[in-house]
């Protein structure tokens, strides 16, 4: 009998349930034993490391002539008793009067074999000294070891096991697609070993999902959850998950008794921590969503843990797998997975410091949000933006922990007037909506200058939900309130909304002076920004009055005004009235040209409504221009955009117009295949779509004659090579830092080049650069090199 045909020994034990997925993990872990003589797993508990470990080392089997050799380290408390472990295993016998490590390694020189050492986490030390003692002198072992921390020896790899896959329960796919994710199929399997009538559909999927994504897709809390089904609905599983240590009890009883329940799992866990680590740990369970170092030093520390050892905790609790860490553009940001949080906050609740932790958190994220709302007027707006979509989780604990303090309503009502412009930026109407109007009812004694901002961001919020009575009601409060005050700066505000209402009201002759008026004021004053809004929405009214020369005038203006300060968002407001107003000209190439720059902006800072705005009028573009199937995906896409904001066209929308351009578009199409490509187009999410328009060839403003574009057929030529490359890492939107880093020159280097460019083709802007590199095709040049 061959070689390879020989049953190697080993000792692996017979699984009983079957081996969901991780191909990818099982193929990468082989790769490191391959090259490798120590693996150590690790991960949380309850992810899988055992079961992996188990099924490597099974498909490994052909690898070693003496064997794969597990040893369950579970079972023991003495860490003396680690060498008896593996000797009993291996079957090798002690020898009196000498160190059993010693004839472990006698025995063990010369054999190719595999051993798996599984549980290391609580005897670390003893393991860590038997594998260097092994691994020092018998050269043709393997280790692989699970472990929730770090054996610590030298050449040791760490890989960390991931959980299972799961799909985002807010972008659920087809119902074959979602029986591809690991963590789905395993619900779905264990639910059927319960239940055999159990069975995956379109009505059960979304809260399968749901379960999946709650548990962090980590195996044992599905494994403890899908035999629910039994006795609940998987709606009903998903809606009592936020006592998930109550409802995931009752594992087989032949599992270890800490795998038998979720809290169990926990508990052995935190029982391994030194008691510095775990009042840290606990007093994590106080961010939703992820924190920085910054954040953690600031509110975890005191009572027992110095600012100083922020850090060495946070990289023990790592190495333990019950912290998160993730590089995100230059910064490390840290999480805890769901089920760890939950366990902290039962812990930190139990210790008596729920409040105290609380009221740092609640400090902390309001100066946070304070100073963003201070830097949200200017080139750091979109850094803020993103700073606070990446917080918008511990700024909304932050703003439900408010209720019920003693000085809640007014910290309450800061942070929501802190946020108004964020929550109307980024898309997030209704929950801004909402929370505004909650503090407001509650500011019967709040110091008046808090209020003119929340009365603001509650007005603009309601007019984007079509509500124009509320928010001529809030807009008139809050005139009254910011005259009584004399705070002029903020008159501004309101003037302008209430500019706007009238101007939707298509009250020209009201809204004409109050949109002077403010800009006036603006100038007086001098606030830059706030003259740019005013210049925007006068250049809408004046397009509306069929005023055309005046609106180019002010739209220039605007642009010029806004660039001065760097300030994107308003760049792409003016660009926006700027395709307004080309359309209404039929002038399809700058109307092409202004809503493309928009899009590259919006890319930047991402602004939802303006984006939906901008896809609509390259919509029409298309349409006109005879691209009837990118017109009709457009169509689509902005349709659906508009249905997820859950606001109301802008009163300059031209419903005539959408409805001319789009019976064009499906009388040029066909029926069948304009609703193909409009259905497609409804299912792109915003960034696919963006990105879409921006690759459509008619939706560049390659041939746009604006002053200082140059022709096409010499522009290309005017840059050097280097150059090329640059603007094309421009139009993918990469900073003067990361193009420096891509290309690895210096960000002074880097800045130069983009300054050149800007000299050699006329522009004033980052955004010209990148719609000029897009409409050129440079960006997809660089991506297909």
């Amino acid at each position: 009998m061959a070689d390879s045909q020989v049953a190697r020994p080993n000792n692996l034990p017979i699984q009983l349930t079957s081996f969901i997925g991780r191909e990818r993990e099982i193929a990468q872990v082989r790769g490191f034993l391959s090259r490798i003589r120590l693996l150590t797993l690790t991960g949380t508990g309850g992810v899988g490391k055992t079961r992996l470990a188990f099924q490597v080392a099974a498909e490994t089997l052909e690898d070693f002539p003496d064997g794969v050799w597990v040893v369950d380290l579970a079972p023991l408390a003495d860490p003396a008793l680690v060498p008896q472990a593996v000797a009993s295993v291996l079957s090798v016998v002690e020898q009196p009067g000498r160190p059993l490590s010693d004839t472990l390694v006698d025995a063990l020189r010369h054999k190719s074999l595999l051993l798996v050492l599984n549980n290391c986490e609580h005897l670390q030390s003893a393991c860590a000294d038997l594998t260097a003692d092994l691994l020092g002198e018998c050269q043709h072992m393997r280790v692989l070891a699970t472990s929730r921390i770090p054996l610590g020896v030298p050449g040791e790899t760490l890989w960390r096991v991931p959980s299972l896959s799961f799909p985002d329960a807010g972008r659920l796919p087809s119902l074959e697609y979602v029986q591809q994710y690991e963590a789905v199929r395993l619900f779905v399997e264990r639910a059927r070993a319960s239940e055999p009538t159990f069975v995956l559909t379109s009505d059960n999927a979304p809260a399968i999902v749901q379960v999946c994504q709650r548990l962090d897709g980590i195996p044992l809390a599905i494994e403890l959850a899908a035999p629910r089904v039994r006795v609940l609905a998987v709606e009903q599983i998903a809606a009592r998950l936020d006592d998930r240590f109550r409802l995931l009890t009752g594992g087989s009883a032949s599992v270890l008794p800490r795998h038998q329940t979720l809290r169990a799992t926990m508990d052995w866990s935190y029982g391994l921590l030194a008691e510095k680590e775990q009042i840290f740990l606990r007093r994590l369970s106080v961010f939703a969503g992820g924190w920085t170092l910054e954040a953690a030093e600031a509110i975890c520390a005191g009572d027992g843990v110095a600012a100083g050892d922020v850090l060495d905790l946070l990289t023990q609790l790592v190495d333990k797998s019950l912290v998160v860490a993730e590089a995100r553009k230059g910064e490390s940001r840290y999480r805890l997975l769901e089920t760890v949080r939950q366990y902290g906050q039962v812990r930190l609740r139990e210790a008596g410091e729920a409040d105290e932790v609380r009221r740092r958190h609640r400090g902390w994220y309001l100066e946070l949000a304070e100073r963003a709302d201070s830097g949200l007027r200017g080139p750091e707006e979109g850094a803020w933006l993103t700073r606070l979509e990446v917080e918008h989780d511990n700024l909304r604990a932050a703003l439900e922990w408010s209720k019920g303090e003693t000085d809640g309503a007014e910290t309450a009502l800061r942070l929501a007037r802190a946020l108004e412009w964020f929550w109307y930026v980024r898309g997030h109407w209704s929950e801004g909506r909402e929370r505004l109007e909650g503090v407001l009812a509650q500011s019967h004694e709040a110091s008046p200058p808090l209020l003119p901002k929340a009365l603001l961001g509650a007005a603009r919020l309601a007019y984007r939900q079509g509500d124009r009575g509320r928010t001529r009601v809030l807009c008139e409060k809050g005139l009254t309130l910011c005259r009584e005050l004399g705070d002029q700066p903020s008159v501004v505000w309101f003037l302008i909304w209430l500019g706007i209402v009238a101007m939707a009201d298509a009250d020209y002759e009201r809204a004409t002076p109050l949109l002077e008026d403010s800009l006036a004021l603006c100038r007086e004053i001098g606030d830059n920004w706030w003259a740019g809004q005013a210049l925007a929405f006068l250049g809408i009214l004046a397009t509306m009055q069929g005023d055309y020369g005046r609106a180019a005038a002010l739209c220039q203006e605007c642009l010029a005004l806004s660039r001065e300060i760097e300030s994107t968002m308003n760049i792409t407001f003016a660009l926006r009235t700027q395709g307004f107003l080309a359309l209404r000209q039929d002038d399809y190439e700058r109307a092409a040209a202004s809503y493309t720059e928009g899009l590259i902006l919006c890319r930047e800072v991402r602004m939802p409504g303006v984006i939906t705005e901008c896809l609509e009028g390259l919509a029409r573009v298309a349409s006109a221009q005879a691209e009837y199937e990118q017109a009709a995906r457009l169509f689509g896409a902005a349709e659906a955009s508009f249905e997820v904001l859950g606001g109301q066209l802008p009163f300059w929308f031209d419903q005539s117009d959408h409805d001319r351009r789009a019976a064009s578009t499906r009388a040029g199409l066909g029926k069948a295949a304009f609703g193909a490509a409009w259905s497609e187009g409804r299912t792109m999410t915003l960034e696919q779509a963006l990105e879409y328009a921006l690759h459509s060839t008619h939706a560049t403003p390659a041939k746009a004659k604006e002053k200082g574009t140059v022709k096409k057929e010499t522009a290309v030529d005017l840059l050097t090579a280097r150059e090329r490359e640059v603007a094309a890492l421009v139009a993918l939107g990469l900073t003067n830092r990361d193009i420096a880093a891509r290309l690895v020159v210096t960000e002074r280097t880097a800045e130069t080049h983009v300054q050149n460019i800007l000299n050699k083709l006329g522009f004033t802007s980052r955004a010209q650069i990148a719609a000029w590199a897009v409409g050129h095709g440079l960006e997809k040049a660089l991506n297909t090199d």
